[in-house]
């Protein structure tokens, strides 16, 4: 059983052999669109944080590979420590590697000048902003010169050489970006070098600005596509972060992206038996089978899970979180013993997406009727709804209410409304209450316990992943 899952394999000769979430067409569709393109373009992969654009740029740039595409790859969100994105997104350039020995040579010699102009540009950029911070005092030798009279009449002409110099050296980095990017291409058919930017959202937001002014300025090159993954709206409050809330954060964005991809959203059920197959609870599962009342635990949690997922709109690595969380739990649970899914899939969703509902539950406070009103009014709620999850957990939290005195009232007044006339929606739900409680009731060992259950989650919580 595993308590953290490992990053998924992509392997560079079979990008899919791994691929749980069924991306195959998606990065199929989106290297045949790249390999069209010449360049210069931006094309944006658009999906909330936690949704698996990694894991995506990862299969696309091997399915790239397999048709001789090269590419480079750039975590912003590892490298936004630094105060230039450019240095190390020529670094991740020259990291390159050129097969055919002539077009390697070739490549090596033009990065050779390419770093050379980019140091320069960033070495500029730094004085350049120190002596604005400084009104130029940086050049002054003698502390006792005259700051406001010396730097006066110099400043107008050291902005006006300094302008004069960024411009020229950042056509100088253009021409020999593109003479390297051209050592590489081949002449009877050439394709163009893409350029993933990766987690850019997650970034510093005067670093995230400041390295799409970098693609714009300076690599709007021949034969260079970039492929930034991003999640727009995060972008966006990043552009307003920067900028001012008076900014219209779209409209600026589209100066640097061309074109703009959502990926598709993922196949929840079929994700949540990969997640459960990945931590090795199968066998945890399979010895429960002998036992009659234990038989569906199984197929009950991942009903309730995936409806869980849904109604809380909960991304993929929230859906991680919560299945290593459920390992800890399994670890308490015996093979004979009630696991309870319906309502260890609940409560792990509640404690990891609204904490503050799962401590009402628990402290008392917080009634269960309370809670899946609370619950049922979520935008995303449907399809949970529609489904006899809600009645199985509701059920269950009133049985095991921490506050006994107001259970067993809850329980009365439901079997009392459940016998009224006419027939209403009230009575109807009422009814269904009562017969699951009635199941509850029956079970063959052990009450059950919303605090037992709470308890072991609890225990969960704070061995688990709180990333």
């Amino acid at each position: 059983m595993k308590f953290r899952l490992e990053e998924i394999e992509v392997p560079e000769d079979n990008p899919f052999k791994n691929d749980a979430l069924k991306r195959q067409p998606v990065v199929e569709f989106l290297r045949d669109l790249i390999k069209q393109l010449e360049g210069p373009f931006v094309l944006a992969l658009d999906s909330p944080w936690g949704t698996g654009k990694t894991t995506v740029v990862r299969m696309l740039r091997s399915s790239l590979k397999t048709e001789n595409v090269a590419s480079a790859y750039f975590n912003a969100w590892k490298e936004d420590y630094v105060s230039d994105p450019l240095i190390p997104m020529v670094a991740a350039i020259d990291e390159l590697k050129v097969i055919d020995s002539e077009a390697k040579q070739q490549f090596a010699s033009r990065m050779a000048t390419v770093k050379r102009v980019a140091s320069k540009v960033a070495k500029r950029g730094i004085v350049a902003a120190v002596k604005l911070a400084t009104m130029n005092a940086v050049d002054l030798e003698e502390a006792t010169e005259d700051v406001l009279s010396a730097t006066a009449g110099d400043a107008v002409d050291d902005v006006i050489e300094s302008f004069k110099q960024e411009k020229a050296s950042l056509e100088r980095f253009r021409e020999a970006l593109e003479s390297a990017v051209k050592a590489i291409q081949s002449e009877d058919a050439p394709k163009p070098l893409v350029f993933f930017i990766d987690e850019l959202d997650r970034c510093r937001p005067t670093f995230a600005i400041e390295l799409l002014e970098r693609i714009k300025h300076l690599f709007d090159v021949k034969h260079m596509v970039f492929v930034l993954s991003i999640d727009k709206a995060q972008l966006e409050a990043i552009t307003a972060a920067v900028y001012g809330e008076r900014i219209d954060a779209p409209e600026y964005l589209r100066r640097f992206i061309d074109l703009e991809y959502t990926l598709p959203v993922v196949h929840t059920k079929q994700y949540t038996r990969v997640l459960v197959e990945r931590h090795g609870f199968n066998s945890f599962f399979e010895a429960r089978r002998s036992h009659s009342e234990l038989r569906y635990d199984y197929d009950n949690f991942v009903e309730a899970f995936v409806l869980l997922s849904e109604a809380f709109g909960m991304s993929l690595r929230a859906r991680e979180r919560c299945l290593t969380r459920l390992a800890v739990v399994l670890t308490q649970t015996q093979a004979n013993h009630y696991l309870d899914p319906f309502v260890c899939a609940f409560l792990i969703v509640v404690r990891t997406m609204r904490p503050e509902l799962y401590k009402g539950l628990i402290s008392g406070e917080l009634s269960p009727r309370e809670l899946m009103a609370t619950v049922m009014n979520l935008p995303r709620v449907r399809a949970f709804a529609d489904s006899r999850v809600p009645t199985v957990i509701e059920a269950y939290l009133i049985a095991g209410d921490i506050d006994r005195v107001r259970g067993e009232e809850t329980q009365r007044a439901l079997r009392e409304l459940a016998e009224r006339e006419p027939t209403t929606k009230d009575t109807i739900r009422a009814r269904e209450l009562v017969d699951m409680l009635r199941h509850v009731s029956g079970r063959s060992f052990r009450d059950f316990s919303t605090s037992y259950v709470a308890n072991k989650i609890d225990l969960a919580s704070r061995v688990g992943d709180d990333r």
